[in-house]
């Protein structure tokens, strides 16, 4: 049987049911994810709201509310009549304010968090890659460990690491390991957008990515999960102080 494709095991996560019923706030940032994460192409049409609603587990009030949200945000435009409903408008999406506004909303203890909780899951998934990948998971891997080398840019390096993540997940052959990886993606995908506009950084990135990529092909679990936790720390260092940036312009 084949392989899911990346974007179905992101759609399967952003239509996950809301655990406890979703706030307005919490489905508008899980659907502008879905955006950053091109889960939704420009003008892909969102199901119809009473579906969607059932899916996230929250009621039609509270998802017009959102779909409001985001329609004042221009990520979504409703239209009426028989070929009506709501279409994605990926032109009004700006990656880089995403994330700064994501970055502002997080205390520095919930960011180290997020960024321990990323690092680990990722960690985990390479060191059991390297035990388990198939031939055919240890090429995918490498395509994507080469396609964030070759990343021009934020967008582009966000993106990919994304695959590259939730490909080092499906390699360790554990649904909850994937599972896990994917919900750190769209958690932490707009954070990226920000980190990696250093080039340098995505450079230093790239090194850790080929070593990993190198490990988990020669089947060395330790040096696979060093390799991966290094380039989150770095990732992690550089979020840590631009978040203090921003905290320090806001105080002036």
């Amino acid at each position: 049987m084949a392989a899911p494709q990346t974007s179905d095991i992101l759609r399967s996560v952003i239509f996950t049911p809301f655990e406890y019923g979703g706030r307005t706030k919490a489905i508008v940032e899980r659907l502008r994810n879905a955006v950053a994460l091109d889960v939704f192409k420009d003008g892909d049409q969102l199901p119809p709201e009473p579906e969607l609603a059932a899916q996230l587990g929250v009621s039609p009030v509270t998802l017009r509310d959102a779909l409001a949200l985001l329609r004042e945000a221009g990520l979504v435009e409703t239209k009426r009549g028989r070929s009506g409903g709501s279409f994605v408008r990926r032109s009004a999406y700006e990656p880089v304010e995403h994330g700064r506004a994501q970055l502002r909303e997080l205390s520095p203890v919930d960011l180290r968090d997020l960024s321990d909780w990323r690092i680990s899951v990722a960690a985990a998934a390479a060191a059991l890659a390297a035990e388990r990948a198939s031939d055919e998971e240890v090429d995918v891997l490498q395509v994507h460990v080469d396609s964030f080398a070759n990343a021009a840019d934020a967008a582009a390096a966000r993106r990919t690491e994304g695959r590259l993540v939730i490909a080092l997940a499906t390699a360790s052959q554990s649904l909850r390991h994937t599972r896990a990886a994917v919900e750190s993606v769209v958690d932490y995908g707009p954070l990226l957008s920000v980190a990696y506009q250093s080039a340098d950084l995505r450079a230093r990135v790239a090194e850790f990515h080929a070593a990993a990529g190198a490990a988990v092909r020669d089947g060395h679990a330790a040096d696979a999960a060093v390799a991966i936790r290094a380039a989150g720390l770095l990732v992690a260092v550089e979020l840590a102080n631009y978040a203090a940036d921003l905290s320090a312009e806001a105080a002036k």
